[in-house]
């Protein structure tokens, strides 16, 4: 088995720099409040946010991770006291946030830090979770201004796709806004966000900002290697994720030929007039948004992939695509549709991420993408 120091050593060497600053920071000896860790997805911010946590509280340096200390052992398993990871859950049962509900932990959710304790670049999503419940911030009011008995260690709480505190009314992002205006003592909260700008402008505010890169083409194709996948399957993957893990992963876990198979089916589906196709296409994209969020995204991240092709072949430029078979589907595409506002497509189905993030009604947002794909086909 890999050790965890050595697997915690490649996300610090994809990015050093932030790492770096990281450790400046533990050094100084000048802890903030709070900080917001934004980027774009899968660029590990979240496995920095664990690390930044565990330094912070490791008994025998302040430098680097030492892995041996006791407080670095229950570190290994996300278990530790001083740490405490938020992340989107389900509403409770009929909506109600009642003594009954209010301390319920699904069991996804113990599955899931399980995981991410195993590997910092697995991505938590639990069905039907699409927002920080206001109850997962109220807990924190207790648990965070209890004095502790020791001085050893810093508390540390870590928001997991933090721009859902901000969903609907945004009670659970007011909710934490009291805790920022008055932040408790010996404490550092940790906003991670791929949608900084979804955040209230009022906890922006209140952080500091720490910018985190996608990790370099280099690093996932070492990655991809790592994970006993063909030199020639891994330069495409590359080019395909850029820079995201997350997609990386996905892709990796799937035969060349069936990536293509599945976007020549998805660009076919949305391109073509074919009413019975787009019926099938938004029953089973409705139902698999609840189901099995990861593989919807993956599936929307794919056909987002072969109109950014599309679009970088009409400008002339070399496409994700050119050396496979889907390299005549996006010919035969341009010169067909000509005239087709491709980058508003793109537009449209990076929406539709936003949308099954937001709980929004999926069976009509997919029918209004469709009609949407089909104007800019002609304009």
């Amino acid at each position: 088995m890999v050790s965890e120091k050595i697997v915690d050593k490649s996300l610090i060497s994809a990015q050093k720099n932030t790492w770096d600053k990281l450790v400046r920071i533990s050094v100084s000896k000048n802890i903030g409040n709070a900080y917001l860790f934004s980027g774009p997805k899968g660029a590990g911010k979240e496995g920095l946010a664990i690390k930044f946590a565990q330094l912070l509280n490791c008994q025998s340096s302040d430098i680097e991770i030492c892995y041996t200390c006791e407080s670095c052992i229950r570190f290994k398993t996300l278990q530790h006291e001083r740490l405490n990871i938020i992340v989107p859950l389900p509403a409770p049962k009929n909506n109600k946030l009642d003594d009954e509900n209010k301390n319920f932990i699904p069991e996804d959710y113990i599955t899931a830090i399980k995981g991410k304790s195993i590997d910092l670049f697995y991505k938590i999503l639990i069905p039907k979770a699409n927002r920080i419940l206001i109850n997962s911030i109220r807990g924190l009011r207790k648990t965070l201004y209890l004095k502790q008995n020791d001085n050893n260690g810093r508390n540390v709480v870590i928001i997991f796709d933090s721009e859902l505190l901000c969903v609907g009314q945004g009670e659970s992002g007011n909710a934490l806004l009291k805790i920022l205006e008055e932040p408790p003592e010996n404490t550092t909260l940790i906003l991670v966000t791929d949608y900084k700008k979804m955040l209230f402008q009022t906890i922006v505010s209140r952080c500091q900002t720490v910018d985190i890169s996608a990790p370099s083409n280099d690093f996932i194709f070492n990655w991809l290697m790592s994970k006993k996948i063909e030199k020639k399957d891994a330069s495409l993957l590359v080019s395909i994720c850029r820079g995201n893990i997350h997609q990386a992963r996905a892709l990796s876990t799937q035969p060349i030929n069936k990536i293509i198979d599945t976007i020549e089916k998805l660009s076919t589906t949305l391109i073509n007039n074919n009413p019975q196709k787009w019926r099938s296409f938004t029953d089973y994209y409705s139902r698999l948004s609840g189901s099995n969020l990861q593989e919807f995204r993956y599936h929307f991240n794919l056909i987002s992939l072969w109109f950014r092709s599309a679009l970088l072949h009409r400008q002339g430029l070399k496409s994700d695509f050119d050396n496979t078979n889907l390299h005549y589907q996006i010919v035969l595409f341009n010169q067909t549709y000509p005239k087709a506002n491709v980058y508003a497509i793109i537009l449209s189905l990076q929406d539709i991420m936003k949308a099954v993030s937001q709980n929004l009604y999926m069976p009509l947002i997919l029918i209004n993408l469709i009609l949407d794909i089909q104007k800019h086909l002609h304009e």
